[in-house]
């Protein structure tokens, strides 16, 4: 892992005969936790893809969960995003660490993640993981089946029945601590909502997937995706890291 930059303290004085100093150093970076960089062996394998096509796809190592501001945090040297602005969740990089992390571009994204050697997954390797011990047309498939998103046994964090009012009848008005919710078969967390995840593969535009806390239930599917710039940011969407073999 890239060491974290040095941390520098800056020392202001107040204006005043006698003001004491003010201590305008940085917060300390949160210790890593074991959970957030564990990663799942994808293995290799074909499927019908979105478009009908049969696809292969290699073997790749995934993170098991979406990158958390605590991570996200160690990758940077303690560089936060901007704040979101989520009510009642203040300083929501430091104060929220299980969190994942938000307001991240997709080429910052790309540089956390080459920090520690790895990189973003393409879309196509995540469908295929998502969709892998299911069966069925992907088309009309979330990642944990044909359960609707709603009801009693909340398979994932979205917009409570298409609902913004009714947001928080998962338990979660905004973001979820990364794995809050069952994992799929392959034992990856949060595929569809929580937070939409970035993907790359080489262009201008990056694709977003997954759905979010404040995506209707069509958007959770394994096929749903949008493109937005990479310079982007949303206070929806952040991003998940995969290896290479």
């Amino acid at each position: 892992m890239k060491s974290p930059l040095p941390l520098v303290a800056i020392l202001s004085v107040l204006l005043g005969c006698g003001s004491p100093q003010q201590d305008d150093r940085p917060p300390p970076l949160p210790l890593l936790e074991a959970e957030d960089t564990l990663f799942v062996r994808v293995p290799a394998g074909s499927f019908v893809d979105c478009s009908g096509d049969t696809v292969r796809v290699d073997a790749f190592d995934l993170a098991r969960f979406e990158v958390s501001n605590r991570l996200y945090l160690n990758l940077t040297g303690g560089r936060a995003t901007p704040d979101p602005g989520f009510p009642d969740m203040h300083d929501y990089a430091h104060l929220n660490p299980d969190h994942p992390v938000v307001n991240v571009s997709a080429l910052e994204a790309e540089s956390a993640a080459a920090s520690i050697g790895c990189r973003l997954p393409t879309p196509t390797e995540l469908r295929y993981a998502a969709q892998l011990g299911l069966e069925g047309d992907i088309r009309e498939l979330y990642p944990w089946g044909r359960l609707e998103p709603s009801g009693p046994d909340w398979p994932t964090n979205l917009l409570a029945g298409d609902d913004w009012s009714g947001r928080s009848k998962d338990g979660f008005p905004y973001t979820a601590p990364v794995g809050s919710f069952p994992y799929n078969d392959l034992g990856l967390a949060d595929l569809g909502g929580n937070v939409s995840e970035w993907t790359s593969e080489g262009d201008s535009l990056r694709t977003v997937v997954g759905g979010s806390w404040l995506s209707p239930a069509e958007e959770a599917t394994i096929c749903s995706r949008s493109e937005l710039p990479a310079t982007d940011r949303a206070w929806h969407v952040g991003f998940r890291l995969a290896r290479s073999l």
